[in-house]
């Protein structure tokens, strides 16, 4: 399945923060959810994650449960998702 509209919106918004803050973190592709396509990018073991309905997600890394912090995305969600991925 691939990615919608509103989800490569959410998808360039957060690449275009992570730009103008000097960053090239590349996001890649993962299918969760029943084969749903989700857009994440991972930086220091933080992942940013946004699913096929544009919703915003966070984890510690790996063995940690992905969080939702905006659903669906928006600029203050892009904002947060961006400080999270670049903190730590």
């Amino acid at each position: 399945m691939g990615k919608s509209g509103k989800q490569t919106e959410a998808a360039n918004l957060i690449h275009q923060l992570l730009t103008q803050r000097g960053l090239d973190i590349p996001s890649r592709n993962l299918n969760l959810e029943e084969s749903r396509l989700w857009v994440v990018w991972e930086n220091r073991g933080r992942q940013v994650g946004i699913d096929s309905g544009s919703a915003i997600w966070v984890r510690e890394g790996d063995l940690h449960n992905w969080r939702c912090i905006a659903m669906p995305c928006s600029v203050s969600g892009a904002l947060q998702a961006v400080e999270f991925l670049t903190q730590g």
